[in-house]
């Protein structure tokens, strides 16, 4: 890389979602503030507590917008509490007391204050209470910003370009909403979250940017071609044309409608399906001629600036996805933990192997059954359209226990003169090696299985999948996972359960071509990847990805099956 900021120099990164686009960068901070003592002179003391009295009035005007077009009375209590907090006179005066006694800044004293809250609350009985630490922690980090003349979401022009260290998925879909154009990440591997969400929205997306936030230059023009994996600064007038020429054939490519023959060359068919989070995504889920939603995630109602985790708001949403797209949509119960709640109330030395998934869920029954009874609700309004699908499922005593409380509100949306679904489906994800080790045994339990590609090489390899330090050794159709898969179609075929895939697996052409070849005929992506998955499949017949899967699962790593692919394409 050029040493001269004046000319035109590249950074690479590694390719996490297809396509090219040229616009100003914007850069996003997400480091967690790091709040030290800073001293203050008396003279100032005044001029400090007027800071924090202006922006704890900021605060509350904007907690009171955010909650005027809300209906649910849950989410209006909970903004309430949140305004009611900030407006605790023992905050004040822990406040004033730092500034006055101790001469510490406002911002010092803010955060010295409600971390002390925050400690107080952790001592709570309830899980679920203490879990609202997550909402403290945001109200004392748009207080710290307020106070310091800083806000955390900075507005956007149309085509802008972000580039950060890490992001959340909230916090981009919101940024696409308002026009961004494209992601560059310092950190994370193509199968971090926010990476997967750009993918689904369409954004070209590079990961693994080292320096990207220290070597762009806000409103300056970049461009980024995900295609190649890496950045352009400075780019000359040439390069810029160039890339114009590019982005002028990539939008026609984009139009170009893809085959919807959905069945190989010998008549064997498949179904391609949507993996989605957002309704920000149904658009790109219908336009790729996706066959419905094999992948809904639930975990964005949860988390981000508008908690939607009552009931009535869960049902609206669910509602909006089943009537945005055609075929059946699977939902996925709340998969909470790992990597999906980074802020929880007790750290874990090893998350993903922790409390997450229908671990939690089966803890903490008022959640469980407040999503259940949202998605049986919106089931029974149409049957034969939803699915339930459980997360992180490990031992049989899970699966039953999940049905039995399935079948508890079931009987009281009965009761209640609420019609259901009774035939609804259930189903688990295969994600954990016990289970694919025992599928059969699993098989019998429920009513399909949907294996999560990237847990799975996850656990099997023992690899974190969000650690770029050793991103690479995330191998998604390593032998070893491409074994375990087989071992769990086999299982399913043997107890007459269906298998599908979800993970990333699914849009990859040669995992497709590999699973396909297994006999699994249905499999779920970005939206963005099933026009390519489809090509693929309708080009050659069902015995030429037997023969192709047979010799993969022989082969002893990536690199021999990439080679092989190669040859065999």
């Amino acid at each position: 890389m050029s040493t001269a900021k004046t000319q035109e120099y590249t950074i690479q990164g590694k390719p996490a979602a297809s396509g090219i686009t040229i616009g100003k960068a914007v850069i996003i901070n997400s480091e967690s503030r790091t709040i030290t003592p800073t001293s203050i002179k008396k003279r100032e003391v005044d001029d400090h507590k007027e800071r924090f009295l202006e922006s704890k009035k900021n605060l509350i005007a904007e907690l009171e917008e955010m909650s005027g077009g809300l209906q649910d009375s849950q989410t209006a209590d909970i903004i309430d509490t949140q305004k009611q907090i900030i407006q605790d006179p023992e905050i004040e005066k822990s406040v004033f007391d730092i500034i006055e006694n101790k001469l510490l800044s406002a911002d010092f004293a803010v955060y010295q204050t409600y971390c002390t809250f925050i400690e107080r609350l952790k001592e709570s009985g309830s899980e679920l209470f203490r879990q609202r630490i997550i909402d403290l922690e945001d109200i004392r980090d748009r207080f710290i910003a307020e106070v310091c003349g800083q806000k955390n979401v900075k507005s956007i022009k149309k085509g802008s370009i972000i580039v950060t260290r890490e992001i959340s998925p909230t916090d981009l879909v919101t940024y696409y909403e308002d026009g961004a154009s494209g992601l560059v990440m310092e950190k994370g591997g193509t199968t971090a979250h926010a990476a997967i969400i750009a993918k689904s929205l369409g954004m070209p997306c590079i990961v693994n940017a080292k320096r990207a936030t220290k070597e762009a230059v806000k409103n300056e023009i970049i461009i980024l071609d995900a295609n190649e994996g890496m950045m352009v600064l400075r780019p000359s007038d040439e390069t810029v044309k160039d890339y114009k020429v590019k982005l002028k054939a990539q939008k026609k490519g984009s139009k170009l409608k893809c085959s919807n023959d959905f069945e190989t060359t010998d008549g064997v068919p498949f179904k391609l399906m949507a993996n989605i989070e957002f309704e920000a995504e149904l658009n790109n889920a219908s336009k790729s001629g996706s066959q419905g939603v094999g992948l809904l995630r639930t975990e964005g109602l949860l988390f981000g600036k508008r908690v939607r985790n009552s009931p009535d708001e869960q049902q609206e949403f669910y509602e909006h996805i089943v009537e945005g797209i055609e075929g059946p949509v699977t939902i996925r119960l709340f998969d909470i933990g790992g990597d999906k709640n980074a802020r929880r109330p007790h750290k874990e030395t090893n998350p993903f192997l922790g409390w997450r998934g229908i671990r939690l869920l089966l803890d903490e029954k008022k959640l469980l059954r407040s999503q259940l009874q949202a998605i049986l609700t919106v089931a029974g309004k149409n049957p034969g359209r939803v699915k339930i699908l459980v997360p992180m499922v490990s031992v049989i005593d899970e699966v039953r226990e999940i049905r039995n409380e399935i079948e508890k509100v079931q009987g009281a949306l009965l009761s209640s003169g609420v019609d259901i679904d009774e035939n609804i489906p259930l189903g688990l994800m295969v994600e954990v090696p016990s289970v694919a080790l025992s599928a059969y045994q699993f098989a019998r339990e429920i009513d399909f299985m949907s294996i999560g590609s990237n847990d799975l090489t996850q656990y099997t390899l023992a690899v974190d999948r969000g650690n770029d330090r050793i991103h690479t050794l995330f191998q998604h159709y390593h032998p070893s996972v491409l074994k375990l898969i087989k071992m769990t179609v086999d299982g399913a075929k043997k107890a007459d359960v269906e298998v599908s895939v979800c993970g990333e697996l699914a849009g990859d052409e040669i995992g497709a071509a590999c699973l396909f070849g297994f006999g699994i005929k249905e499999l779920s992506m970005v939206p963005s990847s099933v026009p390519k998955i489809n090509e693929l499949l309708c080009s050659k017949s069902a015995e030429e990805f037997i023969k192709l899967a047979d010799h993969a699962i022989e082969l002893s790593s990536s690199e021999e099956l990439e080679q092989l692919y190669g040859e065999w394409k």
